[in-house]
């Protein structure tokens, strides 16, 4: 019995020991465990709210960035109803915005008319037929007046083609919209008046046929060509006051239609 005895203590020694061993291995093991646990959740609480410093400079997030990605849950109905009151809200801020771009088109449109009425009046060829009528009334009034005979067809036709260019300078120089009536008062009660001046100054002025048919290609536009310089000082000198004459009666007749109208 005695000698059993220290071979029983010597075992529960060995025991002890071994156990002692074994459970310093485990705790080890499970410390490592829970160390890599206790980094999982920190990682993970990362993901969720994000670092204790915040982000500053071109990093930082927006406003629209940093709202949660976790939204209550909604019901089919109200999840429709959510996104047709959005898509109405977008509609009636497109509206409210063509209706500004169509008040403004509108502003355009109507400085388009206005520079369209008032400019087209100036246009190259309406301004040009008009210069053909009042041409033609002239010539159709002095071929059938007897103190015209005394005139060529040429002189004629020189005097009618000088009444249609004071007639253009009267309406540019007054920017002044006639209509056919007022043409026609032209035609019979100022322009062959000047017509009868301008036929008695060129022949003073043209010598033969052949500067007479100068003074028409110059008067009809005809010819870009210049007229010779004694020609053409002469023809000044002669048309000059016909044209002065003309210009202050329109004038005075423009000034008191204007006085009436008013």
């Amino acid at each position: 019995m005695s000698k059993k005895k220290p071979l029983v203590l010597a075992s529960s020694v060995i025991a002890v020991i071994l156990l002692a061993s074994g459970g310093y291995f485990a705790f080890t093991k499970l410390q490592k465990i829970s160390d890599s646990n206790v980094q999982n959740l920190e990682t993970t609480g990362d993901m969720f709210v994000g670092k204790a410093n915040p982000v500053e400079g071109d990093e930082a997030l927006t406003e629209e960035e940093m709202q949660p990605t976790i939204k209550e849950d909604l019901t089919p109905t109200k999840k429709v109803f959510r996104s047709l009151r959005k898509e109405n809200l977008n509609l009636n801020v497109k509206i409210i915005r063509l209706q500004q771009q169509i008040e403004g088109l509108k502003g355009n449109i109507d400085t388009l008319e206005d520079y369209k009425e008032t400019n087209e009046r100036f246009a190259p060829r309406r301004l040009k037929d008009e210069m053909v009528d009042i041409e033609r009334q002239v010539k159709l009034f002095l071929l059938d007046s007897s103190d015209a005979e005394r005139f060529s067809v040429l002189q004629v036709e020189i005097m009618a083609a000088a009444s249609a260019l004071e007639y253009k300078a009267y309406i540019i120089r007054n920017r002044l919209r006639v209509n056919r009536l007022q043409r026609e008062k032209l035609a019979i009660d100022f322009l062959p008046g000047y017509a009868f001046c301008v036929g008695d100054g060129i022949e003073l002025a043209a010598n033969n046929k052949r500067e007479l048919e100068l003074v028409a290609s110059k008067f009809r536009g005809t010819s870009a060509l210049a007229l010779p310089v004694r020609l053409q000082r002469d023809l000044d000198a002669v048309v000059t006051p016909c044209q002065n004459s003309l210009r202050g009666q329109l004038d005075k007749d423009l000034e008191e239609s204007l006085s009436q109208d008013s």
